[in-house]
This record gives structure tokens, sequence and C-alpha cells, in this order.
């Protein structure tokens, strides 16, 4: 392999980190601010505090960190590709965003009293509604249909580096084969 080769993969490969990690920046602050809503349809309290998680002032910075990392992309998949690009970023930012969003729901803060919104006063609460429960069983929810989208994008997407491999490997086989039979 060439030096420049070598650069070329090593450009790719930090492309395709870049893009995941800000996608998981993404995912996280976005769990975070839904964490505050969360814990005021759980609770009946409010709280500005994201606890664990990044600030909702963090979303903007990390979509434009998303932004510069899809450019970084684009720019040395086409280097390693000699103009064209083999696969796109969707599922590598899919992939960040499923991290980011397993991240924020392990991160959530539990309810204070499961099927019950304790008020700020000690000693009123009253039973949760449809809303609640939703927000309660976000946990599990929300990153299962986040995971089935990125799993939709890895096997079935165009935009899939497994997908691109697989018919790579399929095209050889048969070239293999009818190379074989002609002979």
């Amino acid at each position: 392999m060439t030096s420049r080769k070598f650069v070329d993969v090593v450009l790719a490969l930090l492309a395709h980190f870049a893009v995941g990690i800000s996608w998981v920046a993404v995912a996280a602050s976005v769990m975070g601010s839904l964490d505050v809503l969360r814990r005021m349809l759980m609770n009946s309290e409010f709280a500005w505090d994201t606890g664990r998680l990044p600030q909702p002032w963090a979303i903007p910075l990390a979509l434009v960190a998303a932004w510069i990392s899809h450019r970084f992309f684009l720019w040395s998949m086409r280097r390693a590709g000699n103009g064209k690009l083999a696969w796109g970023a969707r599922t590598i930012a899919w992939s960040g965003a499923l991290l980011g969003v397993l991240l924020g729901a392990y991160l959530w803060t539990p309810a204070l009293l499961v099927g019950a919104q304790v008020g700020p006063e000690a000693g009123q609460s009253r039973p949760w509604g449809p809303l609640a429960w939703a927000a309660h069983h976000a946990r599990l929810a929300l990153p299962a249909a986040i995971g089935l989208v990125t799993a939709g994008y890895l096997l079935l997407s165009r935009h899939s580096p497994i997908v691109v491999i697989v018919k790579t490997l399929l095209r050889r086989i048969r070239g293999r084969r009818g190379a074989a039979v002609a002979r």
C-alpha cells in the first residue's frame, strides 16, 4: 500500500469516527432536553437541569459539529475513492444517534414514584395520565425505534458499508466463476 493510499484510509476512518461521535453528541443533547420534559410529565416538578446529560444549548453546537463532520466525510471518501463516493454517511450517523439515544436513555432521571405524580409539596400526588406513562416507557421505546431505523439502514441501504462490501464480494465471486466457466 502506498503512503497516499494509507493516508486516504486513515482520513476516511477519521471521518467515519467524526460523523459517529458528532451524532452521539446531537442525540445525547436532545435526550437531555427530553429528560426535562419527561420529568415534568412524570414527577409534576419543574427543574431546568439535565443532570448528567448535556445542556440544551449543546444541541446547536453538536449540529454544527455534525455538519462539519459530514463535509469532512464527503471529502475524505471522495479522496479515498478517486472522486467516487463508495457509500454515504447516513448509516454511520444513525449508528451514532443510536449510541447517543442509548446513552441518554440510560442516564435519564428515574421517576420519583412510578404511577403517581408527586407534587412539590409533600403528600400531594395524583395518578399518571397517558402522557406520563408514555414518558416512562420512552426509556425503552425510543432506543428501540432508533435501533430499528439503524438496523434497516445497516442491512438494506445503499449507504451502508456492509451492503457495499457484500455486493462487491458477490460481484468478485461471480466474476471468478464466469472466468472459470469461460476457460
